[in-house]
């Protein structure tokens, strides 16, 4: 198998998605990461901080900076926890309720886009091996598969 052309597969499926999300998203003025963190604050109204940069597998502060952004612009807002005061959870304001519709539809587009001409088994296929790389990447002991090696040869 040619890890390197799927390597580079992923890249450019990666970064001329960025690039189509930040254009189709210029009237809003959102950022890549503002768009994701936005869809996945729909799916997860009044999740905490923490929680949403486990479910998007990055650092806190990248959530945090990303929610101040978007709190700024009026966009989301944080509520304090009631139990936990350190808690902060964070909700979508009426403007950005009123955004979901264009937003998800950017990204059914993109989606329609890439997958025209491909038969549906196919794509269902792809999307089924596209979760189950993510969530094994998203498991990942990333440290623990960096140094082990088997005879030169990563296991």
């Amino acid at each position: 198998m040619d890890y390197r052309n799927a390597a580079r597969c992923f890249g450019i499926l990666h970064r001329r998605s960025q690039a189509y999300i930040v254009q189709a998203c210029e009237k809003l003025q959102l950022t890549f990461s503002e768009y994701v963190l936005l869809l996945k604050l729909y799916e997860n109204e009044g999740i905490s901080q923490e929680d949403m940069a486990s479910l998007m597998y990055v650092d806190k502060a990248v959530v945090a900076r990303t929610i101040k952004s978007l709190e700024v612009r009026g966009f989301v807002h944080r509520i304090q926890g009631k139990q936990d005061k350190r808690v902060k959870r964070i909700y979508t304001t009426v403007f950005a309720q009123e955004q979901e519709g264009f937003l998800q539809e950017v990204l059914d587009r993109w989606i329609l886009y890439l997958s025209g001409g491909v038969e549906n088994e196919l794509i269902d296929g792809l999307l089924k091996g596209f979760q189950e790389l993510a969530q094994r990447a998203g498991d990942a002991d990333v440290q623990k598969i960096v140094s082990e090696k088997n005879g030169g040869v990563f296991t």
